[in-house]
């Protein structure tokens, strides 16, 4: 009897819980019986329709907006991401504490007169007004020479002593021609005497005459001779009959300088067209350049020049440009240009290798500052950040903001460039710490753009 009420009480179980059933499904999102444990759901993780029937496991709810705890809360924001102010485009930001750190100096783009600039290669030579190749006037044999290379000498000293049977004839023959003037010109004393006193003939007094003239015409040639080879008219009536040294020629300095070439050694035979010494004055040099072609109208005589050389790098020679050529070389295109530099140190030497900075008038050769000459828009050199093939600078827009800003380059002056395009006058470009903001730019573009 007992077993027989146990079984009607089970069955009474089942069939309530059978009826339940439909009830609760329906409650639940139309979950199937069997999928789900009592008790494992937790209130508030899950909206509905939002699984799929048949496909979800105890334990694996996902929250309703897919998000992992710590994403998406309040205060959660990164730094540097401020509305309004997303690095990136160009434009960097630095935090506070990283503008504290820095040194970024501003300067406004200006318009004013820029004297360009042009570089060049050049040589130095000789100030070829002040520079004398010595050949003897005579030929003969290099009895003595007294002048040494490297050797500074003064205008009419003695480089060398030619020993010259010419010069010797030559001088002999003036003492022949001497002495036949000054008889020459004795016996036309006498016969004009005797002629006063009516002893001579008229015929005898006129060939007289005749005598001194030729006599006097044959003499000058002898001295005019004598000073085609060099000497002085007090040297040559110095020329007395016996002299030892007569045949002996001085070649000497036509003017004051250093012995910078010497080609002769004693004994040695010589003549008119060999030039055995050659004096230069070195306290002032020529720079040699060669300007080209499209240069041509932003140069001209009066420009500034600063001159560079290998073996005194930290050196700057100053000097002018004293001519432009009048040719243009067809081969190269370039003209032939001179500069003139002092160097009373003698430390330039003929023959150096140089680098020039020409300051150079307006890029349409008109001097600048005149009226028709046209202001250029410039910024310090200091503003100028090379990147790749081009030209960047860093405009400041705001309290540590500061945009980046691709530029093109025209003339360049010793503290300043021009700028064709990429800044208007007035913006204030950063001129000191640039490379700052460079290295900062290419942070934020590899980096995902946060604050520096």
């Amino acid at each position: 009897m007992m077993r027989r009420t146990q079984r009607a009480c089970v069955f009474l179980v089942v069939l309530c819980a059978t009826a339940c059933k439909p009830a609760a499904n329906a409650e639940s999102g139309h979950k199937e019986p069997g999928h789900e444990e009592p008790g494992h759901e937790e209130p508030g993780h899950k909206e509905p329709g939002h699984e799929e029937p048949g496909h979800k496991e105890p334990g694996h709810e996902e929250h309703a907006d897919h998000d992992e705890p710590g994403h998406d809360e309040p205060g959660h924001d990164e730094p540097g991401h401020k509305e309004g102010e997303e690095p990136g485009d160009g434009l960097v930001i630095l935090a506070p504490e990283a503008a504290a750190r820095v040194t970024l100096t501003t300067a406004p783009v200006v318009q004013r007169d820029l004297m360009g600039e042009i570089s060049t290669t050049a040589e130095v030579g000789y100030d070829e007004d002040h520079l004398a190749h010595v050949t003897p006037r005579i030929s003969g044999r290099v009895h003595d020479v007294r002048a040494s290379l490297g050797q500074d000498v003064k205008a009419g000293e003695v480089l060398a002593v030619i020993d010259s049977t010419e010069l010797g004839r030559t001088k002999a023959e003036y003492l022949q021609a001497r002495a036949r003037a000054t008889l020459a010109r004795d016996n036309l004393t006498r016969e004009e005497r005797l002629a006063a006193d009516q002893i001579a003939a008229q015929s005898e007094l006129a060939t007289a005459r005749a005598a001194k003239a030729e006599a006097e015409s044959t003499l000058y040639t002898a001295q005019e001779t004598l000073r085609l080879y060099g000497m002085s008219p007090a040297q040559v009536d110095s020329i007395r009959p016996g002299d030892t040294r007569a045949a002996l020629y001085e070649l000497r300095a036509p003017v004051d300088g250093r012995v910078v070439e010497k080609h002769l050694t004693r004994g040695e035979i010589v003549d008119p067209k060999d030039p055995l010494f050659t004096v230069a004055d070195l306290r002032r040099v020529w720079i040699w350049i060669d300007v080209y072609e499209r240069d041509l109208s932003r140069i001209r005589p009066g420009d500034a020049a600063e001159v560079r050389t290998d073996a005194f790098p930290a050196r700057a020679f100053q000097g002018r440009v004293s001519y432009v050529g009048d040719k243009v070389e067809s081969a190269t295109r370039v003209i032939r240009s001179r500069i003139e530099v002092d160097n009373a140190d003698g430390v330039l030497r003929p023959g150096m290798f140089a680098r020039v900075r020409l300051s150079t008038s307006a890029a349409d050769g008109r001097a600048a500052g005149s009226a028709a000459a046209p202001l250029a828009l410039v910024v310090p050199i200091g503003a100028v950040q090379r990147s790749g093939e081009g030209y960047i600078a860093f405009v400041q827009v705001g309290e540590r903001r500061y945009a980046r800003r691709e530029i093109r380059l025209g003339r360049k002056a010793s503290d300043y460039v021009e700028i064709i395009e990429g800044l208007s006058a007035g913006e204030p470009v950063v001129v000191q710490g640039a490379f700052i903001l460079k290295s900062e730019a290419a942070k934020a573009s590899m980096g995902g753009g946060h604050e520096h």
